[in-house]
């Protein structure tokens, strides 16, 4: 059973230049670690002369202290534990011990806990110095910080870090943070640092290997990596649907000198398209936000990937050029799919109800840049689904006051055990006109059935606050109809997709030539199957009805052209659907 916790927080879905998105009662949906943001790990290294370090091999040198006890921080080579917990961190000297505060093992509702030094002594001729730690942390709705004293923890200047690090992301493992601390402690005979939590019921952040080193001049860290089209950065774009690819990115000057001709370059495959920011200066603890000048428009060719590298330089030699560069994983253009998801060939298990009695939407959006035929939606069934769940899928349009209006939705079916797992069409009775300039929303919908229902996840979405806004969605009940307090955006991508292949519609399967026939179609329940020795000796004859409920099954030994005859007279009228050797009709009884 799934916890959810509730916060009043209101969420901007996106500034897309479509629609304009109205504010969406929207927090983020606690979830399990499954997928990892596909970016360069930022590794441990070590750079300026090392002033002072702690890796808490002697828990005594600190002291933790809690707002509301017994909440506190722990030192020692546990990992969390939780009912969401994430793995230990792995830094240099994890073995020797580590600092953790385990909020989600604590999972008070008011966390506030400090872990401070003692007294630093060996700044006094150092005007230039920075923090150093490595850490692993995941982020739910909680901050974190570090602090810096030099009046023995009379006063304190503190200083929000992982500021970007989205609900539910989490950052590398290990990660190494610098933070120039020269203001504060610069030149100072006696100083104190410390790292305060704060939250309630959120994950867990580790902290490791503390160093203060003197500063180097040259340092950018590149943060908040963006490329998408109108805001919603898309894995499989259908030929019909290319549209300019914007990049953006943002700089933070850590080192001790201004960075002049700081700038964002944007690569696609090593120099099939490059584009640059305008050069700007980034003052020593300032952040600038970079956007490309130039925007990269795919060819229409299908199946090319497309690798984006985003990197922030200036006229310097950087420091740590490591953390100057961000990598996504590729996108295409399609024939026919429309993508947000990663395409993981080990898809996570993301959704999920709380309770039997539940039923819930979840899926992404998507811009309609030209007048465009859906024939379907396609799913990826999670591993951890149960056969039996009545499932159906929707594409809702956002109106002009950012509400979802159902457009159309797919026949109800119930999962098999063989569908579990795999990627899974739903197609349209009637292929749905989606309208240029509109943007749509496709969600995979789970009614109260055999147990919990788990989609597919792949790759990382975008939260609250984050370059681009929210791409994904859970609404518990429905989308145009969702239960109170019960509306969140996932960062954990749903691999639900638009299909715009004709085939894939229910009417063009039915009208697809096959190896029998069956007539009368439509009937009053009686089916004559024209069977042909090419089919082989024996055929595998099923016939399911709309839910997916199979009413016959059986096997037909085929000696030459015959005809073999169903009844369906004792069922209700209706559409059922005839399989045989993996080839499927659509029968109407009347």
């Amino acid at each position: 059973m799934k916890k959810i916790y509730l916060c009043a927080l209101a969420l901007s879905v996106g500034t897309v230049s479509f629609a304009q998105y109205a504010k969406q009662n929207t927090i983020a949906f606690k979830e399990k670690a499954t997928n990892t943001v596909n970016t360069v790990t930022k590794a441990p290294q070590d750079k300026g002369l090392t002033l002072w370090s702690d890796d808490f091999s002697v828990p005594g040198n600190w002291t933790a202290t809690a707002v509301v006890a017994p909440d506190n921080w722990v030192i020692g080579t546990t990992a969390p534990a939780g009912s969401f917990a994430i793995p230990a961190i792995l830094s240099t000297t994890a073995a020797n011990n580590f600092a953790l505060f385990d909020s989600d093992l604590m999972c008070s509702g008011n966390q506030n806990a400090t872990l401070t030094s003692s007294a630093i002594t060996t700044l006094g001729s150092s005007p230039n110095v920075s923090l150093v730690f490595q850490q692993y942390y995941r982020n739910y709705q909680g901050t974190t910080w570090i602090g810096v004293s030099n009046d023995g923890g009379t006063t304190w200047v503190d200083t929000q870090v992982n500021v970007a690090v989205a609900g539910n992301g989490s950052t590398a493992n290990p990660e190494t943070v610098r933070v120039n601390i020269s203001a504060t402690a610069g030149n100072q005979a006696s100083v104190m640092v410390r790292f305060q939590y704060i939250g309630g019921c959120d994950y867990a952040w580790m902290v490791d290997d503390v160093e203060i080193q003197e500063t180097d001049p040259n340092d950018l860290v590149a943060s908040d990596a963006y490329y998408g089209s109108a805001n919603l950065p898309y894995t499989r774009i259908p030929v019909a649907q290319i549209q300019p690819i914007e990049f953006a990115m943002k700089a933070s000057n850590i080192g001790s000198a201004d960075q002049t001709g700081t700038m964002l370059t944007a690569d696609i495959n090593g120099g099939t398209f490059t584009g640059v920011s305008p050069a700007v200066t980034v003052l020593v603890g300032a952040t600038d936000s970079l956007v490309t000048s130039t925007q990269f428009t795919p060819p229409a060719t299908t199946g090319v990937a497309y690798t984006p590298t985003l990197t922030v330089n200036s006229s310097f030699t950087d420091a740590t050029q490591a953390n100057n560069a961000i990598a996504f994983p590729p996108f295409e253009v399609s024939q026919y799919i429309y993508a947000m998801d990663d395409y993981s060939a080990t898809p996570g298990n993301g959704g999920g109800f709380s309770g039997t009695d539940e039923e819930f939407e979840a899926g992404n959006f998507y811009d309609v840049v030209a007048n465009a035929t859906v024939s379907s939606v396609d799913v990826q069934i999670g591993s951890n689904a149960v056969a039996g769940n009545a499932l159906d899928a929707a594409i809702y349009e956002l109106d002009a006051t950012g509400a979802f209006v159902l457009v159309v939705r797919t026949t109800l079916v119930q999962l098999t055990a063989a569908e579990i797992g795999t990627l899974k069409t739903f197609s349209l009775t009637t292929p749905q006109l989606l309208t240029a300039g509109k943007t749509y929303f496709a969600a995979i919908h789970s009614y109260a059935g055999a147990g919990e229902f788990f989609y597919g996840t792949s790759g990382q979405s975008t939260a609250q606050g984050a370059a681009g806004g929210v791409t994904s969605l859970i609404y518990y009940g429905t989308m145009d109809n969702p239960v109170a307090s019960k509306n969140f955006y996932t960062t954990q991508t749903p691999m639900v997709r638009l299909n715009f292949d004709p085939l894939t519609s229910v009417d063009n399967i039915a009208a697809k030539a096959t190896s029998f026939t069956a007539y009368p179609n439509p009937s009053t329940g009686m089916f004559n199957i024209n069977l042909t020795k090419d089919m082989g000796a024996t055929v595998n004859m099923t016939v399911r009805n709309v839910v997916g409920q199979t009413v016959i099954n059986k096997q037909v030994a085929v000696t030459g052209n015959q005809v073999e005859t169903i009844s369906l007279a004792n069922y209700d009228k209706g559409i059922y659907f005839l399989t045989i050797n993996n080839e499927t009709v659509k029968l109407i009884v009347e």
